[in-house]
């Protein structure tokens, strides 16, 4: 049984809830005795003093970390400190989609000074079984096989992580602070339970996992996370190829929705360290649609006044189909990431775009970018 020691007291909660996100940039674990106070939502000015406490085999190394973080506070607040941190999580399955999702992560990761969660889901067969019996030995045979599947991801864990230390060192991104979280259950439900937690800036996921079967792999978990979360996704499809950030071209589609423009906001946060070409574009299907021209005239004009310094061309496409539409551009274009805000989750929603989202995750050849819908004053 683990063991943990209390090895700091803290007034102010934001100070606890800073040290435990510190704490897990160096692989240290680190929890909060009052368990409401786990994300910062939650955090108070005022309340019981919070307790943080660490594995006992990690107490030397974590109060090293606790004189690092006095040195940090100096001259700056908590809070500046707190609204700073970036945050990446990255599911992994140890296929070598996997290790691709990772290293795209990494480089996001360096130029924007975050840190990295590498999160893998294993599964309880238990879990779902529907046979739960009481009798002694029934527990122990349970427990020893979830003993032996913990093993064995562990050992897959090792060996997935030698080999991305390899690739870190190849493209010089082996600084980045990442950490990693092993779960049981179903991964879709975990990521997402992870994300509201972790509070990520965006989540990288491969998808086309180990066991290459479509409708499993990218039906029940990419588009699933994408579905159920707020949080930004990057979906990186099976057998892209890595190569470093120099120049990229970014296509963003729109359907002229007011949240194209908070989208288009976090789509420049996210890009801006990087050398970006951006094409912003309109599939119509119907044969003549005059007003979409002035609805592509006033998202040009907003874009080229508010964004003037970036490069950003404007298309107007007629294409009996959308997502053929689309990869035409992107081939023609040599698109190197698609981005487009997944629609509010209405009925006509429900009825039509998820078969659409489906289609573009399992058959696009390039990464996705995908945001979600929200309200705007635009």
């Amino acid at each position: 049984m683990d063991t943990y020691v209390i090895i700091a007291t803290y007034e102010n909660p934001k100070e606890a809830y800073y040290v435990k996100f510190r704490l897990g940039l160096e692989g240290i674990d680190a929890y909060l005795l009052e368990q409401a106070i786990d994300t910062e939502s939650n955090i108070h000015e005022k309340g019981n003093p919070l307790k943080v406490q660490v594995d006992i085999n990690k107490v030397e190394e974590s109060i090293k970390i606790l004189f690092d973080i006095k040195k940090e506070l100096e001259g700056s607040s908590i809070e500046e400190k707190i609204k700073s941190i970036k945050r990446i999580l990255v599911p992994i399955d140890f296929s070598d989609n996997s290790l691709t999702a990772c290293l795209f992560a990494f480089a996001l990761a360096k130029k924007l000074s975050a840190e990295i969660k590498l999160l893998h889901v294993y599964n309880d067969p238990f879990l779902d079984s529907g046979f739960s019996p009481n009798r002694i030995s029934y527990q122990n045979f349970s427990r020893n096989v979830l003993n032996e599947i913990e093993d064995m991801v562990k050992k897959n864990l090792t060996g997935f992580l030698n080999k991305l230390q390899k690739e870190l060192n190849k493209y010089h991104l082996n600084e980045v602070k990442y950490h990693y979280n092993l779960r049981k259950g179903k991964p879709e439900y975990q990521i997402i339970k992870l994300s509201e937690v972790y509070r990520p800036f965006i989540i990288v996921i491969g998808t086309q996992g180990a066991g290459k079967m479509p409708n499993d792999i990218i039906g029940r978990v990419a588009t699933k996370v994408i579905e159920n979360t707020s949080v930004p996704i990057l979906a990186i499809p099976q057998n892209w190829k890595f190569k470093e950030f120099e120049k990229t071209n970014l296509l963003y589609a729109t359907d002229f929705h007011d949240s194209d423009f908070s989208s288009f906001n976090k789509l420049i946060e996210i890009t801006k360290p990087f050398n970006i070409h951006f094409h912003c574009i309109h599939i119509e299907t119907s044969e003549s649609a005059p007003w979409k021209e002035m609805q592509m005239f006033k998202l040009e004009s907003y874009l080229s006044k508010t964004y003037s310094e970036l490069p950003i061309n404007c298309h107007l496409i007629n294409h009996p189909n959308l997502l053929e539409g689309i990869q035409e551009f992107v081939d023609k274009s040599d698109i190197d990431i698609i981005s487009f805000t997944s629609p509010k989750r209405s009925t006509l929603y429900k009825l039509l775009f998820p078969n659409n989202l489906k289609k573009m995750v399992y058959q696009s050849k390039t990464p996705l970018l995908v945001f979600h819908a929200e309200s705007t004053n635009f």
